[in-house]
């Protein structure tokens, strides 16, 4: 019998479990230092039987994602990664991150551009509350939590199935570098200018503005990233990348 070579491959559901519950660590549905849901209700959300749970978090346990209490008021807890665990996750991986970089220099302009001719009221209104919020937040971990919704519903509103996974994906990959970017007050408020010049971009219903304030964003981020590798001694990562010098007309 004849096999196809591209035949999808059957994942074990511990191994769902544990992709699932890693995506929403990342995207800060559970902060550092949170309890995830009990055994039983993790079985209930998924749709998975308990073995398949217990299966997740132990791969989540032994890669330092979350740490197993035990006890009274134990569970399973999210690990704040520490700069060298973040810098190992990331070091194996280089050339993603690089592609990344490309890959979301090029997917969220758009996103916002296509954005800023289908937002509705509400959500700008939404943009802004999520951006007074992040203002206000002092909790670095909470600001990234805002910071992912802010991003997200942007992609959101372009109305595109594909763009709004991309964007998450992106996100989800994104993770670990922007662990290694220590707390910032002066980075906070520039970020803050940065997704308020993006909300006043989409109000305006012009994308070209649009593209350029995202444009300008995720490069910021990207530079902060890279400064961070660079300072824990990760050679090849120069402060600017090849996107930025290949379409910096963009951001003006």
């Amino acid at each position: 019998m004849v096999e196809f070579l591209d035949r999808p491959r059957r994942v074990r559901l511990g191994d769902q479990v544990a992709g699932l519950l890693l995506a929403a660590i990342r995207l800060h549905e559970y902060l550092p230092g949170q309890r995830l849901p009990p055994e039983r209700e993790l079985c209930l959300r998924l749709g998975v039987n308990r073995t398949a749970v217990r299966e997740g978090l132990r791969w989540l346990e032994n890669n330092q994602y979350i740490e197993i209490r035990r006890g009274k008021y134990g569970g399973a807890f999210v690990r704040q990664p520490g700069r060298d665990l973040a810098l190992e996750r990331v070091q194996s991986r280089a050339e993603q991150l690089r592609q990344l970089f490309e890959y979301r220099a090029l997917i969220e302009p758009f996103a916002c551009a296509v954005a800023a001719e289908r937002i509705t009221a509400a959500e700008l209104e939404r943009l802004q509350a999520l951006a007074a919020a992040e203002e206000n937040e002092p909790v670095r971990a909470k600001r990234r939590a805002l910071d992912v919704e802010f991003h997200q519903l942007i992609a959101d509103s372009t109305r595109n199935h594909h763009v709004s996974q991309a964007v998450r994906e992106i996100r989800i990959e994104l993770g670990p570098g922007l662990d290694l970017i220590q707390e910032s007050p002066a980075r906070s408020r520039e970020s803050h200018q940065e997704h308020s010049r993006i909300i006043k971009a989409l109000a305006s219903g012009a994308a070209t503005p649009a593209r350029q304030a995202m444009h300008r964003h995720v490069m910021a981020t990207e530079r902060e990233i890279r400064r961070a590798l660079v300072d824990l001694g990760v050679g090849g990562w120069p402060a600017g990348g090849a996107v930025d010098r290949e379409v910096g007309g963009l951001a003006g």
